[in-house]
């Protein structure tokens, strides 16, 4: 069995049709059917339920779509060693991140890559979960970072990147009881509180714990700029709840105050997502690394008590 018929094959399971994986691999939808079509009739097989919609793979396509992307995984690997043996990484690697990542630790990131890797260009496209998830697994991204309680499509694959906590941000001058240093949500009055949109993965965790936590919202705004948060919550008595990573800018307590939520707290993890059939090459890696690495470093830094 060739190698091109396992890539068509993975791509046909992973798009849901001929037409589209045919555009994704830039081949004819004929061709793709076609080598379908000569596995299928060489083990007597049947991987997909044809019909005018679309292929649902059968219970034999998703065990075979199991053992492909193993085999395209490692002839990947070995193509990307070779490579690595004859010259210096280099290539074009496509991220994307959420405004978390963007507006905290992506500046040092990219200083330090570029200084590593001077041969590799980057492209970083900046959008939510449910965005991110749908250009990786169309193959538009190498890899995207997004909250871990984001539900995966099956073709996708995650690695957990670390655990980071949700805190209180508002303006300067708001008073608040603490408790060294942290807040207790049912400690204090109705909140005017600033919310993602319900298609952001925080969003439904967020309202789970106001609930489950007894904790009285006076009135929500459902705000998916956070740029805009960020301005009207230290210009405003709005308060929003947003990742403590993310607030990294306001840590030296000239701008907002940053209050991590406490008796219970709430904490966000990050995973990086990546197709199955398409393993990060190396290029893709040295910034994955870089990217952890950095991130590794902003969880574990220190909040300056402003109050």
């Amino acid at each position: 069995m060739k190698l091109q018929q396992l890539r068509y094959f993975a791509a046909v399971f992973e798009q849901g049709s001929f037409s589209a994986a045919a555009e994704k691999v830039n081949a004819t939808q004929s061709g793709l059917s076609m080598h379908v079509s000569q596995i299928e009739k060489r083990y007597d097989v049947v991987l997909f339920s044809r019909s005018s919609s679309g292929v649902t793979p059968t219970a034999a396509g998703e065990a075979f779509y199991l053992e492909a992307v193993k085999v395209l995984a490692a002839a990947s690997h070995a193509e990307d060693r070779i490579r690595t043996l004859s010259k210096s990484v280099v290539g074009h690697v496509n991220v994307g991140l959420m405004p978390t990542f963007t507006r905290a630790i992506l500046t040092s990131v990219l200083l330090r890559f570029s200084e590593e890797y001077p041969e590799v260009q980057l492209s970083i496209s900046e959008a939510y979960s449910g965005a991110l998830a749908d250009d990786v697994a169309e193959g538009r991204l190498d890899f995207a970072v997004v909250p871990a309680a984001f539900d995966l499509r099956d073709v996708l694959v995650s690695t957990a990147m670390g655990e980071d906590r949700e805190c209180l941000v508002c303006a300067l001058d708001r008073e608040f009881p603490t408790r060294n240093g942290q807040v207790v949500l049912k400690d204090l009055p109705p909140l005017q509180l600033v919310l993602p949109g319900k298609g952001n993965a925080r969003r439904h965790s967020i309202e789970t714990y106001l609930a489950v936590n007894g904790i009285k919202v006076k009135e929500v705004l459902e705000l998916d700029t956070m740029h805009g948060t960020l301005d009207l919550v230290s210009r405003s008595n709005w308060v929003s709840i947003l990742p403590r990573v993310l607030c990294l800018p306001d840590f030296d307590g000239t701008r907002r105050k940053v209050l991590p939520l406490a008796d219970p707290p709430l904490t966000v993890d990050y995973m990086r997502i990546e197709t199955g059939s398409r393993p990060l090459n190396q290029a893709a890696q040295a910034f994955a690394d870089v990217l952890q690495e950095e991130l590794t470093a902003a969880l574990e830094t220190p909040l300056i008590d402003v109050n």
